[in-house]
């Protein structure tokens, strides 16, 4: 069975923050022993609370977990360790007691793979595990992850497939999405930064057969370099990179919300 960093994760939240209130650190080998975990997997843990505080722009907790030379390991990049000092002082001066423990959900044995795998499974599962877990960062990490999978890691529009570019893509933004649309990888594109950018500013869209839609597709409203046309007009009518798994494909009425949302018009959308 493998190991539930999340429950981990969990159990070590109030061990952190209750040092950060102590204004203390601690050492990868007393939050091994706390934890009953040996202390080189003590990074694992580190991982997912990292990336949670990363995700929340969260003072970098792990801050607070330091070897033999009183410093973080390598497996810390969430400050910049030139200004270790600043970084302590910003974990010690927020208000962690105003947080719920965003792992929470883990304490009846879920973690992030089995709810992944939960929604590339059954995506109809979405509002039950909206309203398990609490934290909006969780959420967002979560919807990645279940995109990651439903798109084999590549991007919806290219195809790249370098996981440190790709970001999850709410095809109805968050701030208008029902609590179901949220996490439902049907409401979502794996899309590189540079065309998610493009799609939440109505530079693009897709059709609601898959095809990619660019606002200016003869190239008329501006100077395009060859990159730029290779990355905007060129795209102009090619079939998404959608899901093998055909109930995972983007919902048509998501889209038609997209289009609505950002002020698609009908003939623009003709291909």
């Amino acid at each position: 069975m493998p190991v539930n960093q999340v429950e981990r994760a969990c159990r070590a939240w109030p061990i952190l923050t209750k040092r950060a209130k102590n204004r203390s650190t601690i050492t990868y080998g007393e939050l091994g022993q706390a934890l009953g975990v040996h202390h080189r997997a003590i990074r694992y843990v580190l991982g997912v609370i990292q990336d949670y505080c990363l995700e929340e722009k969260l003072p970098p907790l792990t801050i607070l977990i330091v070897n033999s030379s009183g410093m973080p390991g390598t497996g810390f990049i969430a400050f910049d360790l030139e200004n270790f000092e600043e970084g302590l002082e910003k974990v010690y001066d927020f208000d962690w007691r105003g947080l719920e423990n965003p792992f929470g959900f883990s304490a009846s044995g879920d973690s992030y793979e089995s709810i992944v795998t939960s929604l590339t499974h059954n995506p109809s599962s979405a509002p039950d595990i909206y309203s398990l877990v609490k934290s909006r960062g969780v959420k967002q990490i979560i919807f990645r992850d279940a995109l990651l999978k439903a798109y084999a890691s590549r991007c919806a529009f290219t195809e790249i497939a370098v996981p440190e570019t790709l970001e999850a893509c709410h095809i109805v933004p968050w701030s208008q999405a029902t609590p179901a649309e949220r996490l439902d990888v049907r409401n979502g594109l794996l899309l590189n930064s540079f065309h998610h950018r493009l799609f939440d500013r109505g530079y693009m869209t897709l059709t609601t057969d898959h095809r990619i839609v660019y606002y200016d597709p003869d190239g008329e409203e501006r100077v395009y370099s060859i990159v730029e046309r290779s990355l905007t007009i060129e795209l102009h009518s090619k079939p998404v990179h959608v899901p093998h798994r055909v109930a995972l494909r983007p919902d048509a009425a998501c889209i038609t919300k997209h289009h609505k949302i950002a002020s698609w018009e009908a003939e623009e959308l003709e291909i």
